[in-house]
């Protein structure tokens, strides 16, 4: 075989090996957790509107609370994604906190956890390459409040040339009324108790 054809074969051979090894169709992306980027050279972030939606079951959340994180393409669009990696984040005191809280009641045989930071389930991507239009993930808040109000960040993968990083949902205000309330119903108990203590000399 000609020099030239095969520094062609080997250099076409490469090119498969690293797309193979970089697409992760299965989700394996812990070194994407920080800046949520896709390794798939040589292309870079998509900077069109991106044709998928990230919302949440509310506005607001409580500590220990659950959230329906929905990731869909946009009404009427004919695009699917493939791949993801979605985490949520909190800008508590201008630094970026990332990530915050854990995914539950995951179907394992569509979603991969990670354990970002060490922080069990705390981040999720796709188990396969199958193409989808929407998602639905279960999230569950931090049990302290130290975290202020979170967001919800996105990495959508159309195909290997084509994605959008860091897709973000608007804030969820942190709503700690619920907290509130149960430490002032604690604390009439305490002293109804200790009154009726007083009252039994």
């Amino acid at each position: 075989m000609p020099l030239k054809a095969m520094m062609l074969l080997l250099a076409v051979v490469c090119v498969w090996r690293v797309e193979e090894g970089v697409c992760f169709p299965n989700g394996s992306v812990a070194s994407s957790c920080g800046d949520m980027m896709p390794v798939h050279p040589p292309f870079t972030p998509s900077i069109s509107s991106p044709p998928f939606i990230l919302s949440t079951s509310g506005a607001t959340y409580k500590p220990g609370g659950l959230i329906t994180v929905t990731v869909e393409v946009v009404k009427n669009s004919s695009t699917e994604f493939q791949g993801f990696l979605l985490q949520a984040r909190s800008r508590e005191g201008h630094a970026l906190l990332w990530p915050v809280g854990m995914f539950t009641n995951i179907d394992s045989s569509m979603f991969t956890v990670l354990h970002c930071k060490n922080m069990e389930n705390s981040t999720v991507s796709q188990a396969s390459g199958v193409k989808r239009k929407k998602i639905q993930l279960t999230w569950r808040a931090p049990n302290n409040s130290n975290y202020g109000d979170i967001y919800f960040s996105a990495t959508l993968v159309q195909d290997y040339t084509a994605f959008w990083v860091q897709l973000n949902s608007s804030s969820l205000r942190l709503d700690n009324s619920g907290s509130s309330t149960a430490g002032v119903f604690s604390s009439s108990v305490m002293l109804f108790i200790n009154l009726l203590s007083l009252s039994a000399y």
